[in-house]
């Protein structure tokens, strides 16, 4: 059967509606990711950020990754919440490790003595020293 001047016409409009609809579809995507928030605070009562950080949130397959670039520390999960808050255990999670690693004859080496430096500059443990 043969579709007249109209048919045709009408056929290919629905497909452009379809492909612009999936070309924003594309396009909001794109936006979303990736994305650099402010994180004001580490989730933990113990611990204080001196001023905000920003990291940056990614999306792979439905699996999320927030990343401190400045500090060079990362975090995983499921969703967005979940990469946040696994990035603030192994933000923690460092400082404890950098702090008593500093405290041991052997010391850090060079590029964790840094590492260590920046983190002393950005985090306040309550315990440690009172805050601002």
């Amino acid at each position: 059967m043969m579709m007249n001047g109209v048919e045709v016409l009408a056929k290919e409009i629905k497909n452009m509606q379809i492909n612009i609809r999936e070309m924003k579809e594309l396009l909001a995507n794109l936006r979303r990711y990736p994305k650099q928030i402010q994180l004001e605070n580490l989730r933990n009562q113990r611990y204080e950020l001196m001023h905000p950080i920003f990291i940056l949130l990614e999306e792979d397959d439905g699996q999320y990754a927030a990343t401190w670039y400045d500090g060079d520390v990362f975090g995983y999960g499921d969703s967005e919440q979940e990469a946040v808050d696994d990035l603030c255990e192994t933000i923690t999670a460092t400082w404890e490790v950098l702090k008593k690693e500093a405290q041991t004859q052997h010391g850090l080496g060079d590029a964790l003595t840094m590492q260590w430096h920046f983190l002393q500059k950005i985090i306040c443990e309550y315990e440690r020293e009172r805050c601002r």
